[in-house]
């Protein structure tokens, strides 16, 4: 008899109440699962047998939880039978408990609850499911038997920008466990003993961080992978090689029991094959080996991607790694959804299953935009050829949760994963009491917009009227409902405050939005009516809320990485905002003189930009600091890695008619010499000395010059720099789609 038929006979007598089952929402999706009818109430006292040897952290979990439900006394209670294969206590289940790692049986009758694990984490993950069970609206009899498709799943910390704080990371590794996620790889690109001083140890205090956040990983059944990125200046000789050992044997004093060798985004010397697969036989051998409950090595290789793939590299580690080192991988490009071809394509390559990098939902490419929409793409018969899958998040640790809840469900049952059904669970999930305002909000957060990776996502702002169907009063009827239900999320102050926090300059911005929306929308009405008054006022009404908007920036606190500036109903929304409002200027102007000086004259539209000058891109070469003297350069090449250091927010001040020109990277502004700020202190944003005249040349190009207080002088190239001249360089200026 199979599983499937031993669960159907053990809960025969359920069905044949007559009444009809109720199952609840769990998640990740069980493997197996038969329901029947309510079990027993939430106040029914519990009684619970085998704790003494069941995993400690399973059985601390549910002492945790059901505080106050638990007696010492077996009489008037439901029995709670809990173990791993091999107790006592389960010895009667056995044959129910799946053979595969971490995998549980769980049963929940009237009188009786077992949860069976085949290991620790198996228990944990029963005791998981149990509670999301008895936390219902009524506790269901159900048999469950239960196992991972994907047997490493989990995050990778590994974006550019803000890196995660400390109890972002804690409340991250709690996520997991609720979710049955085992894998977290800690790879931030700013932490200097990470990379840039990766022979050092950790100063005590940050030792301490980090020995803290090991043991709350392990205690939520997390395995803390701990990456070195030595490629950037690593010598291969055997001094650096013992070096990397070192590091790792310090590591391992801090509880670290996994560990990953990073080659990503480096080139020259560091980037050879041959010498990479020496390194890692070579701390196999010298490290791994010598400690018998070390984890084989992960690493990711320097062609981490098939579009970036070539020569001999990946045959060379294929061949001469040791077959139990695993390795990274993002798919057919740098950011891909990853199908079953790649996965065969790249296997061969390795002679061993690689581990997939996904690269969503990171927006550190395209920072503006918040990623909150549906997880889809990936195949969901891949988990037979992958040795695991992490996903990198965004550096919004909180807002990450909603396609990390994704990803659970994915990887821990990958043939049965519904991309719609768990995108939904988990707004519910996350934002209980205010489901409609969130999903209002993450509909329109879904797509990356136009960027050097290619990727985008359907589906935004499927609310929005459809042009040529709707008629003026259903697009007032959409606008005030986004701004109400954007004020709905600002004002909410019963789920997760760290949510709103990482959310809030976005809600703001639809709110804004919203607002502007139905002005522009009875703007155009007015236009229509010939009411000059009434347009104009609404023009300036709409300027304002537009300006405010266009003031808010997230993490713009001293000393951050990244400074964004939030974009909200990107595909859609906004641009249907923008058609609308210069189109009705455009009829506008035709038809009447009122009012024409309040209209700037503008050269270009508001967006980012790349600026090139004699086929060169200006960039942001030092990205991220705040130094005296630092200014943009131009560089021949494209930046594919980070394209955002090569691409500029070009906005109109509307006080003073001029363009701000600033790094979509960072933030930073570029001043009248064509450098950055000296410091904010020192150099803060002044409309009257930090804008400038863009005027169209005939052949498309533009000059850019200095106004207000700063004179006339323009931009000039000298060199690989600006500098602030009599005469102006052509600059061609390309949006950023």
């Amino acid at each position: 008899m199979n599983r499937t038929h031993i669960l159907a006979a053990a809960l025969c007598a359920m069905a044949l109440t007559g009444a009809h089952a109720q199952q609840p929402v769990l998640s990740p999706q069980p493997q197996q699962a038969t329901w029947g009818e309510m079990a027993f109430a939430h106040d029914t006292p519990i009684y619970m047998e085998g704790a003494g040897h069941a995993d400690p952290d399973a059985v601390a979990l549910l002492r945790g939880r059901l505080d106050g439900r638990l007696t010492p006394m077996p009489q008037g209670a439901v029995r709670l039978v809990i173990g791993e294969a091999g107790d006592k206590a389960v010895k009667a289940y056995r044959k129910h408990i799946p053979a595969q790692a971490e995998g549980y049986y769980l049963s929940i009758g009237p009188g009786l609850v077992v949860i069976a694990g085949r290991d620790g984490a198996g228990t944990y993950y029963g005791v998981r499911t149990f509670l999301q069970a008895w936390e219902q609206q009524r506790v269901m009899q159900c048999a469950i038997e239960d196992w991972p498709s994907v047997a490493c799943r989990g995050v990778i910390e590994g974006f550019y920008g803000n890196p995660w704080s400390h109890q972002d990371r804690l409340r991250q590794f709690d996520f997991y466990g609720q979710n049955k996620l085992n894998t977290y790889v800690y790879g931030p690109k700013d932490d200097p003993y990470h990379r840039a001083h990766w022979r050092a140890p950790y100063p005590q205090e940050g030792a301490g961080r980090l020995a803290e956040l090991v043991r709350e990983a392990h205690r939520h059944k997390v395995q803390f992978v701990w990456a070195v990125h030595p490629g950037g200046d690593i010598q291969w000789n055997l001094q650096d090689s013992m070096a990397v050992c070192r590091k790792l044997e310090w590591m391992y004093g801090l509880g670290v029991r996994s560990f990953a060798i990073f080659f990503d985004d480096i080139w020259g010397e560091g980037s050879k094959a041959d010498k990479q697969a020496g390194l890692l036989n070579y701390v196999t051998d010298n490290f791994v080996r010598k400690h018998r409950d070390v984890m084989p090595l992960i690493m990711c290789p320097t062609q981490y991607n098939k579009a970036w793939s070539g020569g001999d590299y990946l045959s060379t580690l294929g061949t001469r790694m040791y077959p139990e080192v695993r390795v990274m991988w993002t798919g057919n490009s740098v950011v891909d959804m990853i199908e079953r071809d790649d996965m065969e394509w790249i296997n061969r390559q390795l002679g061993r299953k690689a581990f997939v990098w996904l690269n969503y939902p990171v927006n550190d490419y395209c920072q503006s935009r918040m990623l909150m929409g549906k997880t889809y793409g990936n195949g969901l018969d891949i988990a037979p050829l992958v040795s695991g899958f992490c996903s990198n998040p965004m550096e919004y640790a909180e807002a990450s949760k909603v396609s990390l809840y994704s990803i659970a469900d994915y990887t821990w049952n990958m043939p049965r994963y519904d991309a719609v059904r768990s995108w939904h669970q988990a707004l519910g999930t996350l934002m209980p009491t205010v489901q409609e305002p969130f999903r209002w909000f993450c509909e329109n957060n879904i797509d990356l917009g136009r960027t050097g990776h290619g990727l985008r996502r359907e589906g935004e702002s499927p609310r929005f009227p459809q042009d040529g169907k709707a008629s003026w009063a259903d697009y007032e009827q959409f606008f005030r409902q986004q701004a109400a239900e954007a004020a709905l999320l600002l004002a909410d102050s019963v789920n997760s405050p760290e949510m709103l926090a990482e959310i809030g300059p976005w809600a703001e911005s639809m709110r804004l939005q919203g607002l502007r929306g139905l002005a522009v929308t009875r703007l155009a009405q007015a236009q229509e009516a010939g009411d000059s008054v009434l347009f104009i006022g609404l023009y300036r009404a709409q300027q304002a809320i537009e300006q405010a908007r266009k003031a808010i920036v997230s993490r713009n606190w001293e000393g951050s990485v990244v400074k964004a500036k939030p974009v909200v109903g990107g595909t859609v929304i906004a641009p249907w905002i923008d058609r609308t409002l210069a189109s009705s200027v455009k009829a506008y102007k035709r038809q009447h003189t009122y009012g024409r000086e309040f209209f700037p004259r503008q050269a270009i539209e508001d967006g980012q930009y790349t600026i090139m000058a004699g086929g060169r891109y200006l960039t942001d070469a030092q990205a991220a600091t705040d130094r005296t003297g630092d200014h943009p350069v131009l560089q021949a090449t494209r930046d594919s890695i980070n394209p955002q250091r090569q691409q500029w927010n070009v906005e109109l001040d509307i006080t003073t008619g001029r363009y701000k020109i600033s790094n979509a990277q960072d933030g930073r502004y570029v001043n009248e010499n064509g450098s950055f700020w000296a410091s904010k202190t020192l150099n803060p944003y002044d409309p009257e000395w930090h804008t400038f005249v863009l005027t169209r040349q005939a052949d498309g190009s533009c000059t850019i010059q200095c106004g207000g207080r700063a004179g006339k002088g323009f931009w000039q190239v000298e060199g690989d720099r600006l500098r602030n001249a009599a005469q102006g360089t052509p600059f061609r200026l390309e949006p950023v789609r």
